[in-house]
């Protein structure tokens, strides 16, 4: 696993006022120099979902989240619904040892509280769909991390995430207002003209002047082991106590756009309005795949803080 093929095939799997420079240092490659490491400046939304609709397309059974914490849903959840977690961000200096990547941009859609185990107890986040990127328009610096990934256990997609050399763009302001596209590639075309590149989903937010969510619930959902599709599980813990990390709750509206456009289900697509979210930019460490009991009883603590 502790080779470059496994460096790229991570990179889907996991940002206040846009900044000059989205490139959020990584500094816990220093301490985990054989550990696949990167800072994600990122936009998280959680999205409420029919549950049977999320069930349509998780192969495991789903576990009840705990909506009766008030530090994970202060407002409570719609009924008869599940969690459905979408996110994009820059991703920057992504590296494992003397392997070093500057930059990608990467988009995903998972649900938490996935009883991968079967225990009716241990939450695990199932993968629905991941993107890719490269920066500065560079889509196609995306093709081989995405076959490499979807190898290894998870599906990735080459896409075009707007824009494409920050974690979102500003658009208005008064209040400040910001969006981020992404976009599958599915006919890049460099030289000659326009690509084929269909709508998958894209944000458009504002900061939260009455947050639905704290900080600690989307620490609590993003941080939940990945279950791969390979039958392993993987520990990707995010940390934001960095002075850089600039946490802030959003509010806005996710578009999920279906099969057609961006391979979203079409149980899942859909236009959801004044939803909460999450910017910050957080220190991942990305472990090798093992077994998903291993994975869960592993897990850090301190990330789900």
């Amino acid at each position: 696993m502790h080779s470059l093929l496994s460096i790229i095939g991570f990179f889907s799997l996991f940002a206040s006022c846009a900044v000059a420079n989205p490139a959020c240092p990584n500094t816990l490659a220093f301490y985990n120099p054989n550990i696949r490491s990167t800072c994600y400046n990122a936009t998280w939304f959680i999205l409420p979902v029919p549950k049977a609709s999320v069930q349509s397309v998780v192969p495991y059974p789903l576990i009840t989240p705990p909506f009766s914490d008030k530090t994970l849903f202060p407002k409570g959840f719609p009924q008869n619904t599940h969690p459905v977690v979408v996110a994009t961000g820059y991703q920057n200096d992504i590296r494992m040892s003397s392997l070093q990547i500057p930059a990608l941009l990467s988009g995903s859609i998972y649900v938490p509280y996935t009883d991968r185990l079967k225990d009716g107890m241990t939450p695990f986040n199932y993968a629905v769909q991941n993107y890719i990127g490269g920066v500065n328009g560079q889509d196609v610096q995306a093709l081989t991390p995405s076959l490499v990934g979807t190898a290894e256990g998870t599906n990735i997609f080459v896409a075009s995430i707007v824009p494409n050399n920050d974690a979102y763009a500003p658009i208005a302001s008064n209040p400040n207002e910001f969006t981020a596209e992404v976009k599958g590639v599915v006919l890049p075309n460099t030289v000659s003209g326009p690509s084929i590149m269909p709508e998958a989903f894209d944000f458009d937010f504002i900061t939260a002047t009455s947050p639905i969510y704290t900080a600690h619930t989307f620490h609590a959902l993003i941080n939940q082991a990945i279950v791969l599709t390979n039958g392993l599980c993987q520990r990707n813990p995010y940390y934001f106590n960095e002075t850089f990390a600039a946490p802030t709750l959003r509010s806005g509206n996710v578009t999920l756009y279906g099969p057609t456009a961006g391979n979203v289900p079409s149980a899942l697509a859909g236009r959801y309005f004044a939803q909460g979210g999450y910017s910050a930019s957080g220190e991942m460490l990305g472990y090798n795949a093992e077994a998903c009991a291993s994975a869960a009883a592993n897990s850090d603590p301190k990330a789900f803080q």
